[in-house]
């Protein structure tokens, strides 16, 4: 049974007046069958069923559409009433009453308030009834208006309970948000005033030296020297401060894109050729299939960037660095881990890593926001990202969206 169709048969169950009104149509009537039905172009479900006759048919039961006078009710949303099948002229040589053998029926359509078409409220019998009247017809009005009311109330009440939880959901997110920029703000403002009063102190020295006669030119050489070195850590960090307030603004309205797996690890390669070169870092990827969706083009390329970077970074001097891309879809989503034998991160310290501004190992440059960079990125892709590490053996993240 399709979602549509049991989701419309749960909100018939929890309208708790139902089982009384059929009871009220059988008793007023004298008919030992009713009914509350959902009525589609190809569907008849039974929501809610009486039956005191052993009709057979019971609630959650379906009877195929176009063997019902509901149908017909459904195009015309009028109701329809027969006392007494073989003497309606319209409805004696019938296909409905023949196949079922009805000589009464009663049906009056269930019409929302935005004017959709629900279904029917509907009684039969094998027996003729006097149910051509207004006190039975008015009885019926009054129920299918009932159940309209009911049914759209649910649905209203539905929409506001997922808007409230989207609103808690952007709520608890607006919180997260606000203190990750309070600490945003005090830790950069931190971390950007030492650089500047390296730079201060430095400039003093060379005022300095070149004051002094004669010139150092060593000196003044390893003056300027740190003074670059203290400028690019400056640099560095300016530009990962700079992505993080871009990540949100590059992944809002842009929809995921078929990306290459192997494509965006080379070009990640040729970025950090260097660093490569350098430290002999063997690259390798393991995936059975080449392309994948589910993240934005420009950000995956970066979390690619900053995984390798910080696995070649962080590698073990005992050995040669070996990182490992791999990726599977696992469970309906893919699932990308970047695995090296680099130096690990002490266990203590696991759950930290992708705080903003945190360095594990003092040994080597870095602004601190590469992991959370990658952080911020896979959950801006509704995505997760973990951490698997042994120290001395190696570090594994792994990233699922």
């Amino acid at each position: 049974m399709p979602d549509e169709l049991l989701k419309d048969l749960e909100a018939v169950r929890q309208i708790p007046v139902v089982p009384t009104m059929l009871d009220v149509i059988c008793q007023t009537t004298g008919m030992g069958f009713a009914a509350v039905a959902r009525v589609t172009q190809d569907r008849w479900l039974a929501c809610s069923v009486l039956d005191r006759v052993q009709f057979g048919l019971e609630e959650g039961a379906e009877l195929k559409v176009e063997t019902t006078i509901c149908n017909e009710i459904r195009d015309c949303r009028k109701l329809v009433v027969i006392e007494n099948v073989s003497e309606d002229p319209l409805y004696k040589n019938h296909h409905t009453p023949k196949m079922y053998g009805l000589q009464s029926y009663i049906s009056v359509p269930i019409i929302l308030k935005n004017g959709e078409f629900f279904g029917t409220l509907c009684a039969i019998d094998a027996k003729p009834a006097q149910v051509n009247n207004g006190k039975v017809i008015g009885m019926f009005t009054m129920f299918a208006e009932l159940l309209a009311f009911h049914l759209q109330s649910q649905d209203l009440l539905e929409r506001s309970y997922k808007m409230n939880r989207e609103l808690d959901s952007r709520n608890r997110a607006l919180v997260s948000a606000n203190f990750d920029l309070d600490n945003f703000v005090y830790t950069a403002s931190h971390d950007l005033k030492s650089p500047v009063s390296n730079i201060e102190g430095l400039l003093d020295e060379l005022s300095e030296a070149l004051a002094r006669e004669p010139i150092d030119r060593g000196e003044t050489n390893l003056i300027a020297q740190l003074m670059r070195s203290t400028i690019k850590r400056f640099t560095t960090t300016i530009r990962d401060l700079t992505t993080i307030v871009e990540i949100e603004k590059t992944s809002l309205g842009k929809e995921p894109e078929e990306l290459d797996i192997y494509g965006a690890v080379e070009t990640a390669k040729l970025n950090l050729h260097k660093q490569i070169a350098e430290s002999g870092a063997e690259i390798k990827v393991v995936s059975a299939e080449r392309l994948f969706s589910g993240f934005s083009g420009k950000n995956f390329k970066s979390v690619i960037h900053n995984l390798l970077s910080n696995a070649i970074k962080y590698r073990s001097p005992d050995r040669r660095p070996e990182i490992t891309v791999r990726m599977e879809r696992i469970g309906g989503k893919t699932h990308l881990t970047v695995e090296d034998n680099g130096l690990g991160i002490p266990p203590d310290k696991q759950d930290k890593v992708f705080t903003m501004f945190k360095r594990f190992h003092d040994h080597v440059e870095g602004s601190g926001l590469g992991l959370y960079i990658v952080k911020r990125m896979v959950d801006a892709a509704n995505g997760q990202i973990q951490v698997r590490s042994t120290p001395g053996k190696g570090t594994a993240f792994l990233v699922i969206f």
